[in-house]
């Protein structure tokens, strides 16, 4: 079961770690968690309520500059090359309407998208080869 703190038991706590900060610089939110012992993360909590800066580690990892989000690492998927290969991609309409969980409706909304991608692909050779 969690313990409730009174207000003025937080408020204790916050003025004691902003005044070990001042006297020492620093180490006042791990010092009030053994005097009191508490969880970290509630002290932390209570102080940033109060308006208390709170530097730390706390939050997201910041990733280092100029590498890209992993996300944006992966390999896309390949799209089929040949209009042959294209047209068996494509989904009858019987089958669409058939779908009825999400997961395959959007495989198969997907799939006849990669088809469309892959004639204007064809689309755009022809015409780069007239040129």
């Amino acid at each position: 079961m969690a313990t409730r703190y009174d207000q003025k038991t937080k408020d204790e706590v916050v003025a004691y770690i902003q005044q070990y900060n001042k006297d020492k610089g620093r180490g006042g939110q791990s010092a009030a968690v053994k005097k009191w012992k508490l969880n970290p993360i509630t002290v932390k909590s209570w102080l940033e309520k109060a308006g208390v800066e709170t530097p730390g580690k706390g939050g997201k990892k910041k990733r280092k500059p100029g590498r890209p989000a992993k996300a944006a690492v992966e390999k896309a998927p390949k799209i089929p090359r040949t209009a042959k290969t294209a047209r068996a991609a494509r989904v009858p309409r019987a089958a669409k309407a058939e779908s009825g969980d999400g997961v395959s409706s959007t495989l198969q909304r997907m799939m006849a998208i990669q088809s469309q991608i892959v004639a204007l692909q064809n689309e755009y050779t022809k015409l780069k080869g007239k040129l």
